[in-house]
């Protein structure tokens, strides 16, 4: 089983690589968003309507969103494991497949890189918009680039990070349990507050799984960054500075790194310090933001995301050794 695990992890990374992510329901992105949301108009009519109440129901719906999207395929591939052990692996292979969307990320990006530098704005808030969930219409270039480089960071921290880690531990199980919570979190971090309180317990159990993959992709991004001939001594000092400044705190690492060694800023927001309103950031702009910026950055999570694979792959290759020797 380690073995097999050690492959699947190794095929579903690969697959995302050559052919892309999946289609349609076949992508996990798509199936979680839907069923969440019909589960929550469920709950809705046996909580009360309070804050209090609705993270009681989230834990709920939590619990049922892992039931459905992890506990099934992982009891259909330990079922059929006996009978067919070939096909139980082609299952392994294929539930990490649907886990990762790396390239999906990649090629939307590429596609907001080309429209930025032949000026058409609108075409890069379509493909914004397709990657966040949101209504990215009223931007303008420098603030579709910048969130541009902040969907690249995520991806790296995210969806590469996370995923590869706990499909390198568990295989199948262990990615569709991580990509269930992070999924379910982003559905409601798109959302207004009061909604999210349904996604409080995704958010703290993502935290709690996504802490140490994305500092670890962090440290990679600002290798891969130094690789294309970026100057990455700012990386860390903002990263110490400004890692406070994002909610989701899990995902500041490596925009710090991003931030650093593009010498522009990320993440802008209004808070309250001291009483007054203050605008914190996260890096300094050391120059004007282009659509270069993009281009780069998209590079930098492809290499960041094949060394934390190369990484992981390396660990699992010799604790399974340990233990088969």
């Amino acid at each position: 089983m380690l073995m097999n695990t050690f492959a699947a992890f190794c095929a579903g990374f690969a697959l995302n690589i050559v052919l892309g992510s999946p289609k349609g329901y076949l992508n996990i992105e798509n199936l979680v968003p839907g069923f969440c949301i019909g589960i929550e108009r469920l709950l809705k009519k046996g909580y009360k309507n309070n804050s209090e109440a609705h993270r009681m129901a989230g834990v709920l719906l939590l619990v049922m969103t892992l039931l459905v999207f992890v506990g099934i395929p992982t009891a259909a591939m330990l079922l059929l494991y006996p009978a067919s052990p070939l096909l139980s692996f082609f299952l392994d292979c294929f539930f990490c497949w649907t886990c990762f969307s790396i390239m999906h990320t990649r090629r939307e990006l590429e596609h907001i890189a080309r429209a930025l530098r032949s000026g058409r704005l609108d075409l890069a808030r379509v493909s914004i918009s397709k990657l966040t969930g949101s209504d990215c219409s009223d931007m303008n270039a420098d603030e579709l680039i910048k969130r541009s480089v902040e969907l690249a960071a995520d991806c790296g921290a995210d969806n590469a990070a996370g995923t590869l880690l706990y499909a390198a531990m568990f295989g199948a199980p262990g990615a569709l349990f991580y990509r269930t919570v992070s999924v379910l979190r982003r559905t409601y971090s798109t959302r207004s507050e009061k909604s999210d309180n349904f996604g409080k317990a995704a958010h703290d159990l993502w935290c709690f799984l996504d802490f140490v993959p994305a500092h670890i992709c962090a440290v990679l991004s600002s290798f891969s960054a130094s690789i294309f001939g970026l100057d990455t001594e700012e990386c860390f000092p903002t990263f110490k500075r400004d890692r406070k400044n994002l909610v989701a705190s899990n995902l500041a690492p490596c925009r710090c790194v991003y931030a650093g060694a593009l010498g522009i800023t990320l993440t802008p927001k209004s808070c309250i310090r001291d009483g007054q309103i203050a605008f914190v950031t996260i890096g300094v702009d050391r120059r004007i933001s282009t659509y270069e910026d993009v281009a780069v950055s998209n590079e930098i999570m492809y290499a960041a995301s094949f060394f934390t694979m190369l990484t992981f792959a390396a660990l699992k290759l010799i604790v399974t050794l340990i233990i088969i020797l």
